[in-house]
């Protein structure tokens, strides 16, 4: 099926001048999300998720340099994985949902729309917690300030940043409860970055695999989970123990290399089990099934 695509990023690099040498630590990235759909993007620390949101959402320092082609003109939002953090400790939750929504003129006849959106993330008694501050909040409660925050700037997509890392596993799942709310009845598109494969598998539409600053791998997740093409994403599907073959548990060999020695050729391949020489030469040219697409010289 064919959508007017909401987002269509291609061939993203970022990089940042680190010893007076300019190092990427996104490297080619293109992909694509539909109106309406979860696309989660996935993958261990340091492989560069975050600074694709931050990208996106015009966040990046001016220390970036950054080159992408990006097409739709869309408006976003972007709600991060500590929100003590990313709250003004000394303003009252109302005042700091208002400042996303309109200039100063109309801030006092937006009371009853912000506590309109406190209500709609689940939060209760709105209106007394209009006034109160973010220390006056558990974790899963300023999670949903945010997010509220973000609504409030009616973004066409919403960018979430591994937003559930520090809450635990109830409060976990309300949250994606209330992203899942949010995308069904009101049709937002969200990006939802994630290092927890068990998290996005009955959460997104479709999953991109990212490692060393590149999309090795993407597909729509339940095809994803159920039928792994590259080496990275077996190994990640191992690790959680959401592999058919192994339920055992086990680690991954090595460790994220550093965008300053970011191996040549397919850059998993110094950690990959069924690498061979070819690997190290040049990254491998992509290959698609349908709506699978994965850059490994091994066709699945």
């Amino acid at each position: 099926m064919q959508y007017d695509r909401l987002l269509d990023v291609n061939d993203l690099t970022i990089k940042y001048n680190i010893e007076g040498n300019p190092v990427p630590v996104v490297d080619g990235v293109s992909f694509f999300i539909n109106p309406g759909e979860i696309v989660a993007l996935v993958g261990e620390s340091g492989c560069g998720k975050t600074q694709v949101a931050l990208s996106l959402a015009g966040l990046l320092t001016k220390a970036a340099h950054v080159r992408q082609k990006v097409k739709n003109n869309i408006k976003s939002a972007m709600i991060f994985q500590d929100p003590l953090n990313a709250l003004n400790p000394v303003m009252k939750i109302g005042k700091q949902i208002l400042e996303g929504i309109g200039n100063k003129e109309e801030l006092k006849s937006k009371k009853e729309e912000v506590v309109s959106l406190l209500e709609q993330v689940g939060i209760d008694k709105p209106e007394k917690r209009y006034n109160q501050y973010p220390h006056e909040f558990s974790g899963g409660m300023r999670q949903r300030v945010l997010i509220a925050m973000a609504l409030a700037q009616e973004p066409d997509l919403l960018i979430a940043d591994e937003p559930t890392t520090a809450l635990d596993v109830t409060i976990q799942a309300q949250i994606i409860d209330l992203l899942k709310d949010l995308n069904e009845k009101g049709g937002l598109s969200i990006l939802f970055i994630s290092h927890d494969l068990s998290l996005v598998k009955s959460f997104a539409h479709r999953t991109m695999v990212m490692y060393a600053g590149r999309i090795v791998e993407s597909a729509p997740t339940e095809e994803l989970y159920s039928s792994p093409k590259h080496p990275y994403s077996k190994a990640l599907m191992q690790v959680a123990g959401l592999a058919k073959e192994n339920n055992a548990f086990i680690t991954i060999d090595g460790s994220v290399p550093d965008p300053r020695y970011y191996p040549s050729g397919c850059p998993f391949h110094p950690r990959c089990e069924v690498a061979e020489e070819v690997c190290s030469d040049a990254f491998p040219k992509l290959i698609s099934d349908q709506e699978h697409d994965w850059n490994c010289i091994h066709v699945g």
